[in-house]
Order: C-alpha cells, then structure tokens, then sequence
C-alpha cells in the first residue's frame, strides 16, 4: 500500500501531450492522432501554428468531438509558421502539465500500447526521446558533418543527442537547465545561445553551425547531470516529414493565393539522404489522400529500387491499416 503523504505515481491519464499542427494537414494526419487515442489514455494538445482557417475550424469540431482527449487549440501568436522547437516553447512557457512535459510528432501511428513502457523506463530517467524515421537507417552523426539534424539520435562518439518526434521531459528537470541556461526547444544555432552557453558546448565538443529542435537543450541538458535515454518502440511508426511535406514551412497558410499556388517544400532538392524523406513522405501522402476519399491506396512508383521499395511497401500497409473505418 501507497504510504500516507507519498505522492502518487504518475499514470497515463495525467499526461498531456503536445502535437504542432502546420497549414491544412489535420484533415489528412488526424488518422494518426486516432490511433494514438486507440493505444493510449493520456490527453493531447493541440498548437495551432500557421493553419488555414478551414482546419482550424475541423479541429475545433474534433475536440469537441473528443472533449476528454483533446484539452484545447493553442495558437502560436506569431502570424507566420514557426520552426517546431519555437511553437512547443509557446506551450512550455504557458503551460504547467504536472510531472511531465510531452510532445509527438503529427506523423507518428501507434499500433499498441506503449506510453506504460516508457512511464516504467523513467522511473530511472530525467527524460525520453523516441520515433524514428521511416525513412532512414541512418541516425548516428559523422564527426565531419557541420548541424545535428533531426533524424541524428547519436553523434559519432555515442552521446545521445536524443529524438525532436516524440519526448517526455520530467518538468522539474527541464525547468532547471531551461533556468540556468534561458533556453527553450527552439534554439537552433550559436546566435540563440548566450555567450557562456555557447563555450560550454565547445567545451563539450558538441558545436556545430546549427541544430534541429531540442537537440543542443538535450546537450546542455545531459552536461547538467540530467539523465537522457533514446529507445525505440515496436508500437510506434514515424514517416518523418509529412507535416512539412504537405505544409510547406516556407508558404503562409493564411494566405488563401500562397495556398493554392504552393508546390513541393524546397528541401525537396536537396541531397540523396534527402530524397528517400522526400519518396517517402509524397508517397504517404499520396495514399492518405487516395484512402480519404474512399478510393484504394495507390502502388509503389514505377522505377523505385534498393532498400526504398521496402520501405514504401512497409508505409503502404501501414496506412491501409491505420486509414479503417471506426
């Protein structure tokens, strides 16, 4: 039995997390979000960055829908579309959601439990990263490449720069090197940082031209003596860039003619690692639309070769699974 005066464990139900919703993509990524409902009982809000006035209005009648599930819509009061790390520190800075604070990807399907397994791993933790990419088998950073980007969980010595996609940070902890250092989950490059923290990551060997969301906080973090682990989870399936695949970051969604004239986001062209993001995230796309409208999902691009076909065969039953009726 619980002694008198202990406190309470935390549980599923106590936790809220955090999902950035981007342009119009509730409408196609809101099956992802069903099928965290199906596999989780914890609760989930929603920060409503840059999106068009037609989805704003669908999330709102999904919350009310789900009123148990959805604590509220969030706006990011910027007016323009805000790197990730900069929309989640609006929900840190206004938001007190008790031992823990959680964020996931829109992206990210679950398929059974999970959420009870990472609440047992930290136990031992400050903090938890976790969801990769689909769409990459690579996630350790080579000594010579210049930024930590998004899908590198490791650096080339083994430090764990931990996971943007899915985090559970125990507040307390967070709260201490947000405080010692007056960072947030946005910054991004030495120009965000004061003077002394960007000497500390020299000192650490960890500097580099720039950072994808929470990777130099995780940093600073760890040097606090806060203990960060990153594991994966056979519950949990992350596409990895859908939301900028279908939102370009760089389009203003309140923008009725910046909408219809958008086309593919710019990073689109960038470098082969690059492309297999790019294949996959069209693809998934592709299907979400296709199984919206009730018509089949569509089969693998003609000319698709290697270790991507299986990659595309693998989201494509994975959707077709998650996109059911209910």
């Amino acid at each position: 039995m619980e002694s008198a005066g202990a406190e309470r464990p935390t549980t599923e139900t106590d936790l809220i997390f955090n999902i950035v919703w981007t342009g119009e993509v509730f409408h196609h990524l809101r099956w992802f979000l069903l099928s965290l409902f199906d596999q989780t009982s914890c609760r989930y809000r929603f920060l409503v960055n840059n999106c068009t006035a037609a989805s704003i209005r669908e999330m709102e009648e999904f919350a009310a829908a789900y009123p148990d599930r959805v604590v509220e819509l969030m706006e990011c009061p910027y007016g323009w579309m805000v790197p990730h790390g900069t929309a989640l520190d609006v929900a840190l800075d206004n938001r007190d959601d008790g031992e823990f604070f959680c964020f996931i990807d829109a992206d990210i399907k679950a398929s059974g439990p999970f959420l009870g397994d990472f609440l047992d791993r930290l136990g031992s933790l400050d903090a938890l990263t976790s969801g990769v990419e689909v769409w990459t088998d690579v996630n350790t950073l080579r000594e010579e490449e210049p930024g930590v980007g998004g899908r590198h969980f490791y650096d080339h010595d083994g430090f764990v720069f931990g996971s943007p996609h899915f985090a559970m940070y125990r507040r307390s902890a967070l709260d201490a090197t947000r405080e010692r250092w007056d960072i947030g989950f946005h910054v991004a490059s030495k120009r965000d940082l004061s003077e002394e923290g960007w000497n500390r990551l020299v000192e650490l060997g960890k500097d580099k031209w720039v950072y994808d969301t929470a990777k130099v906080f995780n940093i600073l973090f760890q040097a606090d003596g806060h203990q960060l682990a990153h594991e994966e989870h056979d519950a949990l399936v992350h596409i990895g860039g859908l939301s900028h695949f279908l939102a370009p970051p760089e389009i203003d969604f309140t923008d009725a003619e910046a909408v219809a004239s958008r086309g593919k986001p710019l990073w689109v062209n960038g470098d082969l690692v690059v492309h297999d993001r790019a294949a996959v995230a069209e693809f998934t796309a592709e299907m979400l639309k296709e199984l919206d409208a009730g018509r089949s999902a569509p089969e693998i691009p003609p000319g698709t070769d290697g270790p991507l076909v299986e990659k595309l065969r693998f989201v494509r039953d994975e959707m077709i699974d998650m996109v059911r009726p209910r």
